[in-house]
């Protein structure tokens, strides 16, 4: 994991877990995720969203979203009961529920094809309050500084909302001069990772990656999940029903329950 700095959740906007995972239910996971990358979905169940499909530039990021329903490995890797207390120990909660998941795998990165631009999760998810919203990053390979880990700003979950900074924005150059714009100084911290290591951040906190450079692909499983403390948000029309499937177990299941 990221070498140096004790990182606080509450403080620091993230932190970082030992090996949580062994390397068997990294292997499964990861084989789950390439049969639903290559549209092969074991249980029947379609992901939500594909953000690739077959065919599309090998280069590019592939994002797929819940394929925690598409294979019984990587619907295991999520719901693992260790990891549902890990997470409840470092959010101080009492439950933890799974409401979205995704597959971000990086293959050798040309140009920006592997940039994934400067956001806060929190501004995807006009559904939900700010309070009790975390993602857990589990590395499903061993990540090091040339593989596009993920990046932290430190303390960038007290920022109030930055315009002009998004995830699909591959310009990091133009993103960075708006950070440096609002902030003097920006701290960043590199998620180096072996694999079956995790880090957890705050839908608040500020993160983004660059490109691969190593010639095997970067691969990890993004679990966004709540605590007792997150607050739905009413909404009408589009995404008024998103939040729907937290009734239904088989989509949205609680790993931890005090």
């Amino acid at each position: 994991m990221s070498v140096g700095t004790t990182y606080n959740l509450e403080e620091h906007g993230f932190c970082f877990l030992p090996k949580t995972f062994s390397n068997s239910a990294v292997l499964s996971a990861r084989n789950g995720l390439w049969s639903v990358i290559n549209g092969k979905y074991e249980t029947g169940i379609c992901p939500e969203t594909r953000f690739w499909n077959l065919g599309d530039d090998i280069n590019s990021i592939i994002k797929i979203d819940k394929p925690h329903l598409c294979n019984r490995a990587v619907w295991n890797l999520v719901t693992d009961k260790q990891f549902g207390r890990c997470l409840a120990t470092v959010t101080n909660a009492k439950r933890i529920q799974i409401w979205h998941s995704q597959v971000v795998w990086k293959p050798k990165s040309k140009e920006d094809s592997g940039n994934a631009g400067w956001h806060r999760d929190s501004q995807y998810w006009p559904f939900w309050s700010k309070k009790g919203l975390y993602t857990a990053w589990i590395a499903l390979s061993d990540v090091c500084s040339n593989s596009g880990p993920v990046r932290f700003i430190p303390g960038s979950n007290h920022w109030k909302d930055l315009s002009g900074l998004d995830f699909f924005d591959k310009n990091l150059l133009a993103q960075d001069k708006i950070l440096k714009q609002k902030n003097k100084k920006v701290d960043i911290v590199r998620s180096t990772l072996d694999k079956g290591e995790v880090s957890i951040h705050s839908s608040l906190t500020y993160h983004s990656s660059e490109g691969n450079k190593e010639d095997a692909p970067r691969v990890g499983m993004v679990v966004h999940f709540c605590t007792e403390s997150a607050k739905q948000i009413k909404l009408k029309g589009e995404n008024s029903s998103y939040l729907n499937s937290l009734n239904d177990d088989n989509v949205s299941p609680i790993i931890y329950k005090a």
